[in-house]
């Protein structure tokens, strides 16, 4: 396709449409048409997926390719060598594609696809590599990253001090091309003319009962266990509540599952604790919680589906480590808790049952909180600004 705008290639590393993907499509809604022409490479492994069905719907280009993604599941004796191959295929591809397409930027949207750094680096083209994760891979793989980054990017967007702090602590050399840039998020707007999502209806919840939620992958290192102990406690006390874990899970992770239901089962709380699965508009989800949960045992790189919640205005608890230490000041726009510490969420799930005025004063001040430092209009300047940079130095 022929176009009088720069091109700008997105390198991505899945077809989901969780925080990552989210950010991805915000930042290609970010760059000026008339400018700049994105197009996106996603992996080959994952050719069916939401993210690839919303670039078809948006217009936006988009090509499937070997990338070689670090992914945990690959990091094994039996797998090293077909992520090898594939990562080499990667970098070919991202090079070749550059240099056909004389694209003026490349933009690597998470730290699992070094191949696509390495591919611009060989095309000579600048790269804008975007840091979601704080990584907890093995510690060669941590060197050889943190190494690629510093010789593979001209900018790294970090979104959380934690996830700078993260990096800037093994690697030192990496502070001076680091920054710091919030994700946006931007919420659905809500279903007119019908009733909300009819969750409650939907499990049978009563419409007075309180309901604890929590939103995302259900996955060990999410916590969504920690939530379940603490809702056997909470049970004791307030016995019409109700809990609610709203996602899907990666398949490599069923057993996950199965032993989260097997507890929910085994302490009694199959009619308590529900499972909801992935939901494609969770705005009017978080509208039926009273009370948000993210109970992540790892540090959260930044806890997107955090400040959704704060801008449904919902009272959050939120483990006190991580990204999510920057989006909440205890007390005043949620509460904090220690990690992996299913006692202390029940008491913090226990204050806030029991005082309703403290959850809407902690809700009220989350949305005034969140709506004024995370909007897409802010995030948008930001990032069109480092852009043009990059695309102007070179």
């Amino acid at each position: 396709m022929t176009t009088s705008a720069d091109v700008v290639l997105f390198v991505h590393h899945a077809n989901d449409m969780y925080g990552a993907d989210i950010g991805l499509l915000h930042s290609i809604a970010s760059l000026d048409p008339t400018r700049y022409y994105p197009v996106v490479i996603l992996p080959s492994d994952m050719p069916e997926g939401m993210l690839s069905a919303e670039l078809a719907r948006r217009g936006i280009e988009y090509h499937f390719a070997p990338l070689g993604i670090l992914r945990r599941k690959y990091l094994s004796a039996r797998r090293i060598l077909p992520l090898a191959r594939d990562f080499i295929r990667g970098v070919a591809h991202v090079q070749s594609l550059a240099r056909r397409r004389n694209a003026k930027l490349i933009y690597v949207n998470t730290i699992v696809v070094p191949s696509g750094a390495i591919g611009g680096w060989l095309a000579r083209v600048p790269v804008l590599w975007h840091i979601r994760e704080i990584l907890s891979m093995p510690r060669p793989v941590r060197w050889t990253l943190y190494r690629t980054l510093g010789l593979c990017s001209d900018r790294i967007i970090c979104i959380s001090r934690a996830v700078r702090d993260s990096l800037v602590r093994e690697a030192p050399d990496l502070e001076g091309k680091c920054e710091v840039l919030y994700n946006a998020v931007s919420l659905a707007p809500r279903t007119r003319n019908r009733p909300l999502v009819g969750i409650r209806e939907e499990l049978g919840i009563p419409d007075g009962a309180p309901l604890i939620g929590t939103v995302g992958r259900i996955t060990h290192w999410k916590g969504q266990e920690i939530l379940a102990q603490a809702a056997k406690v909470v049970l004791q006390k307030h016995p019409d509540a109700h809990f609610i874990a709203v996602g899907s899970y990666f398949a490599d992770e069923v057993h996950y599952l199965r032993r989260l239901e097997a507890f929910v089962a085994e302490s009694g709380l199959s009619d308590r604790f529900h499972f909801a699965g992935y939901r494609e508009n969770v705005t009017e989800l978080y509208s039926a919680f009273d009370i948000f949960v993210l109970a992540s045992r790892k540090p959260e790189p930044f806890g997107r589906v955090t400040v959704e919640a704060m801008m449904e205005a919902r009272p959050v608890i939120a483990t006190n480590h991580g990204g999510t230490c920057e989006l909440i000041q205890d007390g005043v726009t949620g509460l904090l808790v220690p990690p992996s510490d299913p006692k202390s969420l029940a008491a913090a799930l226990d204050r806030l049952l029991s005082d309703r005025e403290l959850r809407l004063r902690l809700g009220r001040s989350a949305a005034i909180y969140a709506h004024a430092n995370f909007s897409l209009r802010r995030y948008k300047k930001e990032i069109c600004g480092i852009i043009e940079q990059l695309v102007a130095a070179a």
